[in-house]
């Protein structure tokens, strides 16, 4: 019994982990293209209305978008890759970035749960 409580244990062990790391490559499927993760960018963010905001931003191999705006780093975002379209959210949802990328340069359109929309647009900085 204790064997077979092993093996199952052992067994679910392996899955996780495996789970894990497919989780942790999700976020960048480049569909034949270059993969973003762990790449570096700047640029601005605008708000109808409101002046840019430079921006910087990390894509982590592990899905998380670290952001520093107005002088902070946040870490509270993920972003997804699908071949060349690009979507990263902060906040857990309170602005969505989408935007597709091109020439060392993303960029794209944003909302947020306030109904304000904007524009980003962000070149590579690494």
């Amino acid at each position: 019994m204790r064997l077979l409580l092993g093996a199952v244990l052992s067994s679910a062990l392996l899955l996780f982990a495996g789970a894990a790391a497919a989780a942790e490559t999700d976020c960048a499927d480049p569909a034949g293209g270059p993969s973003f993760a762990n790449t570096r960018w700047s640029g601005t963010s605008e708000w109808e209305g409101v002046a840019p905001n430079p921006m910087t931003l990390f894509l982590r191999q592990d899905c998380v978008v670290e952001y520093v705006s107005r002088g902070v780093t946040y870490t509270n975002g993920t972003w997804i890759q699908r071949g060349n379209l690009i979507e990263w959210q902060s906040n857990d949802h309170f602005a969505v970035y989408v935007g597709q990328a091109g020439l060392g340069q993303i960029g794209g359109v944003m909302y947020n749960r306030r109904g304000q929309q904007g524009v980003w647009r962000f070149k590579r900085a690494d």
